[in-house]
């Protein structure tokens, strides 16, 4: 069964902008770091839970792609989705969307799972590793987003 990915929503505030009026490339980063703290959450990784449980989530690597522009007072939405994902890590894709529904930005990343104790990385507790697994199993994983593993370079002819 295909459930509807988990939406972070928030208004675009005027410090998010830069002096070409529409949002700094920085703020899509912040953006979409505190989308993945909610939805973390959502899965049951709360702050609370990373004390009690001495176990947080790193991120080791993303890469954004920026497609249209973001202006102050958007209400923007960042929907995220499992590409794939073992017993420590998770490759998550997010996608930000402006108020007409138009495709902004994507945010792939690898995040770790850290034991905070041992100061390394280390396997999902099993409540958080149960609800990783069922989300991501109740996503549609047909397909890959064009911007999934993208690099950068120029093209020469």
């Amino acid at each position: 069964m295909t459930m509807e990915l988990f939406e972070y929503q928030r208004t675009v505030p005027e410090s998010w902008l830069d002096y070409n009026g529409h949002m700094n490339d920085g703020q899509y980063s912040r953006a979409f770091s505190d989308a993945g703290l909610v939805w973390l959450a959502y899965l049951g990784l709360s702050e609370s839970k990373v004390k009690e449980l001495s176990y947080t989530i790193f991120t080791l690597e993303n890469h954004i792609v920026y497609l249209n522009e973001v202006f102050a007072g958007d209400e923007i939405t960042i929907k995220v989705r499992i590409h794939n994902y073992d017993e420590k890590r998770m490759h998550a894709f997010m996608t930000l969307y402006n108020p007409k529904d138009e495709k902004c930005a994507t945010y792939e990343v690898m995040y770790m799972g850290m034991d905070t104790k041992a100061g390394r990385p280390g396997p999902f507790p099993e409540k958080f590793e149960q609800a990783v697994k069922e989300y991501y199993e109740s996503q549609d994983n047909s397909g890959k987003p064009a911007e999934m593993g993208r690099t950068i370079g120029i093209r020469r002819k």
